[in-house]
């Protein structure tokens, strides 16, 4: 299937029985600093934000997606029954022609070890290989984030590279692997 740029669009939502993944708005500022100012849910991700920072990344996960080459596009995840933000999955085009994208997410520690991770990413990985075609998905993690690459896992993508210093987090050089998902897979 080739992938027209006509066709591309935002969703208004996607969801399921206990999620419900939408564009973020600034009410959910606070519920997204919480977890992005956390030490502890940062370490394997990057340095814990600023405010501004913070208020940057919702403001940009409040605009309709764009489908240029290398930029991040998202959605929140909130709690079906009362809206709150639990977390973030994004997703940007790696390569048009290979009809390749990364995807990447963040959660709430509340959220952590409940499976809503796993849910999240399925509903955007369905929507990415359904609505839009890509043939290959990628994700990447630190080697030292076994929750991640345990969504990955679970979600069927396969490890296809371990890269050893490969990238710097604060003063630390870090391992990091990186995953892949064919459509059909």
């Amino acid at each position: 299937m080739k992938i027209t740029q006509d066709l591309l669009h935002t969703p208004s939502q996607l969801k399921n029985n206990l999620i419900i993944m939408r564009l973020a708005t600034i009410k959910d500022l606070m519920d997204i600093r919480a977890y992005r100012g956390d030490p502890e849910n940062c370490q394997y991700i990057a340095p814990v934000e600023s405010p501004e920072e913070t208020r940057e990344l919702v403001e940009k996960l409040s605009q309709p997606w764009q489908f240029t080459t290398g930029y991040w596009n998202g959605l929140v995840v909130c709690q079906r029954n009362n809206n709150k933000v639990i977390g973030e999955i994004v997703f940007r085009v790696e390569d048009w022609d290979c009809q390749r994208a990364e995807i990447g997410y963040r959660m709430s520690p509340e959220s952590a070890g409940k499976g809503i991770c796993t849910m999240a990413t399925s509903l955007l990985i369905d929507y990415l290989f359904e609505q839009f075609g890509f043939y290959k998905l990628v994700a990447k993690c630190d080697a030292r984030n076994v929750a991640s690459y345990r969504v990955m896992e679970k979600l069927g993508f396969k490890r296809e590279a371990e890269f050893m210093k490969h990238y710097r987090m604060g003063d630390e050089w870090t391992d990091q692997y990186d995953y892949g998902l064919l459509r059909n897979q």
